[in-house]
């Protein structure tokens, strides 16, 4: 039995349809963003690795000389390859993604890398190198062909971003961020 007047409505109206289809397209717009740029952490990453290895390579040294560690980008400078070797040979060796990364690095200069640019480019002709001695302590490194005595830090600049750079002090110790010694 109908009863007039009263009508049952289902489904939606064309506002509420409308207000939907936006926020679906907004959302997508985010989202398609964060999909096409893949690089954005390349540099967050290459950092991390970075501090991660260089902690590896100090650990490695205890006890023993002439630990290095490489920071080597490749001769079209698309990844970078970190290794940690000793006499022995291969400690630990990785090969990143170096898309929107730029490295560059010095020895004994603290100021921060976003206001003065690391003094020498990394590159496949001039990598970093950093030594570590049997106590874990910095010994000879820098970019090669601007090597010496690490008296204050290594700095490691990426992106010439203080955030995302990294310091190793000359007792070893690597952690991210300007250099604080």
């Amino acid at each position: 039995m109908h009863i007039t007047g009263f009508y049952k409505n289902s489904g939606f109206t064309l506002v509420e349809s409308i207000v939907v289809i936006v926020l679906t397209a907004i959302m997508a717009v985010f989202v398609m963003a964060r999909f096409t740029e893949g690089d954005t952490f390349n540099s967050v990453i290459v950092r991390d690795q970075i501090v991660s290895l260089a902690r590896t390579a100090q650990q490695a040294a205890l006890g023993r000389n002439n630990v290095t560690m490489t920071i080597t980008p490749s001769a079209g400078g698309d990844m970078v390859t970190l290794e940690t070797t000793y006499s022995g040979g291969t400690i630990d060796s990785y090969e990143l993604d170096l898309s929107n990364v730029s490295l560059s690095g010095d020895i004994n200069k603290t100021a921060s890398c976003s206001v003065d640019d690391g003094d020498f480019s990394i590159s496949n002709s001039t990598p970093m190198t950093l030594g570590f001695e049997s106590f874990g302590d910095l010994g000879v490194s820098g970019v090669t062909g601007n090597t010496g005595a690490v008296t204050s830090a290594v700095r490691i600049c990426v992106n010439n971003s203080d955030v995302e750079s990294v310091c190793v002090s000359p007792s070893g110790f690597a952690y991210a961020g300007d250099c604080d010694v």
